[in-house]
């Protein structure tokens, strides 16, 4: 009986050890899943840095990635050689494209287009830090904590984001003079849009003339296109791309950088 009773309080002792782990267990899980929900634990969401910290470190990231962007861009080749890069002709152009493909030469003339707004870009990608610079002192970031620990491009995409517009509005005219700048051969980007134009259009006169008569679809439809508006987008497009790989390059590795405040924020982010 004695070793009946023994065996039966070290079960009731094993079994009240067993629960008391399972029921410390079970609260430690608790716990973690309330700090990541509060944010008031030691994982992920508790950074040692203050939001105003952020920002800062978000603008010199910024600066620091338009810098690198704008020096590798406004190389030659930069987008003319890169497939991720490369401007080619608007898709409203394409009807020009399938008459040229029937002209002796005609795929020169859209060549020589193409070649002219690549260039355009890479000239024009020298004089873009002071634009963007001065875009980037005059934002206001919320959440600065936010982004900086979002994903690899979170600081470009907001920048992107909120100047994106009024980028376009300075970095236009800028691109259109470029656009006007003879580049090769003493031709400008313009002039050889025009004259790839021109050719376009006069070689549908005729056919378009017979259409009009007969109350059929014009065989060539006349092409439209802002070239400046055009070729600004697609240059700041490669620019955007161009700093969010900069950006990912800085997160990391931060210790690369000058900036003590890239160092701090973003040096602290790094596992």
């Amino acid at each position: 009986m004695k070793n009946f009773f023994r065996k039966s309080f070290v079960l009731s002792v094993v079994s009240i050890i067993a629960a008391s782990m399972l029921l410390t267990s079970c609260l430690s899980t608790f716990m973690d899943s309330l700090d990541g929900v509060l944010g008031t634990g030691s994982g992920k969401s508790t950074v040692s840095f203050t939001n105003d910290e952020a920002v800062f470190a978000l603008k010199d990231a910024l600066v620091e990635g338009i810098g690198s962007a704008s020096t590798n861009l406004s190389k030659t080749d930069a987008y003319f050689k890169n497939a991720a890069l490369k401007i080619l002709l608007p898709s409203e152009a394409q009807p020009i494209l399938d008459v040229l493909n029937q002209i002796p030469g005609g795929q020169s003339l859209a060549d020589n287009v193409v070649l002219r707004l690549n260039r355009t870009a890479e000239i024009a990608a020298k004089d873009t830090v002071s634009i963007f610079t001065s875009a980037i002192k005059t934002m206001t970031i919320v959440d600065g904590i936010k982004i900086v620990t979002g994903s690899n491009t979170a600081a470009t995409q907001y920048l992107k984001n909120k100047c994106y517009d009024k980028l376009v509005t300075l970095y236009k005219p800028m691109i259109n003079s470029v656009l006007n700048k003879p580049l090769v051969m003493n031709m400008s980007a313009n002039e050889a849009w025009t004259n790839l134009v021109t050719t376009y259009n006069k070689y549908g006169q005729i056919p378009n003339a017979a259409a009009k008569l007969t109350g059929s679809a014009l065989p060539f439809p006349p092409v439209e296109v802002d070239l400046a508006k055009y070729a600004t987008e697609k240059a700041l497009d490669g620019l955007f791309l161009k700093i969010g790989e900069e950006e990912g390059k800085i997160r990391k590795n931060p210790f690369n950088y000058a900036s003590n405040m890239i160092q701090k924020v973003f040096g602290s982010l790094i596992k």
